[in-house]
């Protein structure tokens, strides 16, 4: 039951149909048999209640909140071989999958001026875990008269609960990168959107915890192996970026500084930058105070001995909560990092603000990844 995939057309489908049916037959039933009163409350309790269910279900297959059962009531576990499609190819740092990877690409052509999004596993070699993937090629990547030599990469994360389709299908940062690209807004690049919780339903904030899970080793060690391996990624910090929402932009925040010999650009959309500890991470740190200060922007932006961190933060001027962090924040960064800040915009911490926000996203990033390849060459 746990396996159940949430986001299906089948169980939102039915889901639907049942809500139907129930309603269909109280109404049917309405002023029929004995106890009138105490079927037709119990009837309209259950409609009432199912709706909420179908639009809470239809809501989840949008956003792509949850995508199991399991994960939905917290259950960790491997379940992520259901979120990807069944001829997904599994990449691994030693070269594993590389057949498959270039028969996914000749199965799949892609339309003049589109990008392709790969659908892949890829296994880590430092941590073990293998979790899925989405890695968005820009339009031509595989053709004599697409984009030559080694491009920039950009790694985005979701926030929780969150998947690798949420950027994609939420936000919408294929399209917009499809167009930014083709418009010459952006330079061509490689945008990896990474599963960043090993354990399914539980949020581990992109940190090696005290608990033995190892998000972060994943995420810029063995992700970063697989992606040189397999594609034209360029090497060199000044060509990778990290861009999160939410949890996702702590987490970009806090992996940017702790690795800058992976990441010079870093932009959070509606994050904190405090490490938290609540009901969706468990406690992270098992009161290891040493590893939670190492997990701290707040402490690691004033210090001096690591290489310049370009950042690109932003909340929605209705978002109470992400405008406070943002406020205090900012001005504790200090030459030589650099800061661009908007908020002033309108909206929450929905989507919709943050789709909104992928133009200014986009022109920091031209900025910094085209910086980048002209020091590179």
């Amino acid at each position: 039951m746990s396996g159940i995939v949430l986001t299906s057309g089948w169980v939102v489908g039915a889901l639907i149909a049942v809500t139907i049916g129930a309603a269909v037959a109280t109404a049917a039933f309405w002023d029929r048999g004995r106890f009138r009163i105490v079927h037709r409350a119990a009837g309209l309790i259950i409609v009432q209640l199912l709706l909420l269910v179908s639009i809470a279900a239809v809501v989840n297959r949008q956003a792509n909140f949850y995508v199991t059962l399991g994960e939905l009531f917290g259950q960790g576990g491997d379940t992520y071989a259901q979120t990807l499609p069944v001829d997904a190819p599994r990449l691994s740092a030693d070269g594993g999958g590389r057949a498959d990877l270039e028969r996914w690409l000749a199965d799949h052509p892609t339309a003049p001026g589109r990008g392709t999004v790969v659908p892949a596993t890829l296994a880590g070699a430092s941590t073990g875990y293998a979790l899925p993937a989405q890695i968005y090629l820009p339009a031509g990547y595989t053709a004599p008269a697409g984009p030559r030599g080694d491009l920039p990469v950009v790694m985005f994360l979701a926030g929780y609960p969150g998947t690798v389709y949420s950027w994609l299908d939420s936000v919408g940062v294929g399209a917009a990168l499809d167009d930014a690209i083709g418009a010459g807004r952006l330079p061509p690049l490689i945008a990896v959107l990474a599963e960043q919780d090993p354990v399914r339903g539980r949020d581990s904030e992109c940190v090696d915890s005290a608990l033995g899970v190892r998000a972060d080793t994943y995420l810029t060690t063995d992700i970063p192996e697989i992606v040189h391996r397999h594609f034209r990624a360029a090497a060199g910090r000044q060509n990778w970026a990290v861009v999160g929402y939410s949890t996702g932009g702590f987490c970009a925040v806090n992996l940017a500084l702790r690795h800058p010999d992976r990441f010079a650009a870093a932009a959070s959309l509606a994050g904190y930058f405090r490490p938290l500890i609540d009901r969706s991470t468990g406690d992270l740190y098992q009161g290891d105070l040493d590893l939670r200060r190492a997990n701290d922007p707040w402490l690691m932006i004033g210090r001096q001995q690591r290489a310049p961190l370009h950042l690109f933060l932003t909340a929605g001027a209705a978002d109470r909560a992400a405008q406070r962090d943002l406020k205090a924040f900012a001005p504790m960064v200090r030459a030589p990092d650099t800061a661009v800040v908007i908020a002033d915009r309108p909206g929450g911490h929905n989507f919709t603000t943050w789709r909104s926000i992928l133009p200014d996203l986009f022109t920091w990033l031209d900025r910094h990844l085209r910086a980048g390849r002209d020091t590179a060459a």
